[in-house]
């Protein structure tokens, strides 16, 4: 993978969704992988053929990252830890904290969106 040209594909996914809901209440980061799954499935060829490497990044809504998106993520915060001259489990634990509190208010604005549109109910 390195070396070539990268296609980052993100996606937040739900494992209360009814096609994961069964594997993910046994087994934790299932839907991410099964979102990874279909983003491959989805971008493989399209990316071979312009030389690319397809590179899926799923977060779970309730913050299991997908495999793709760790391996992705440490491979940034190793190149920003040298850029800044920092520890790299420093620069690792800023960049998920930092992606973890985009994720809760994104979760939040999606909740107080529907609770807006349920008043009158």
């Amino acid at each position: 993978m390195l070396g070539k040209p990268a296609a980052f594909d993100f996606a937040v996914t739900s494992p209360l969704n009814s096609s994961t809901l069964h594997e993910a209440s046994v087994t934790a980061g299932s839907a991410a992988h099964a979102t990874e799954a279909r983003k491959y499935q989805a971008n493989d060829v399209k990316c071979a053929e312009l030389g690319w490497v397809s590179i899926p990044v799923v977060v779970e809504t309730y913050g299991c990252w997908g495999t793709e998106a760790k391996w992705a993520l440490s491979q940034l915060a190793s190149r920003l830890a040298m850029r800044l001259n920092s520890p790299k489990s420093t620069t690792t634990a800023s960049l998920y904290g930092r992606l973890s509190i985009t994720l809760v208010r994104a979760n939040v604005r999606a909740l107080l969106s529907r609770a807006i549109s349920l008043d009158g109910f």
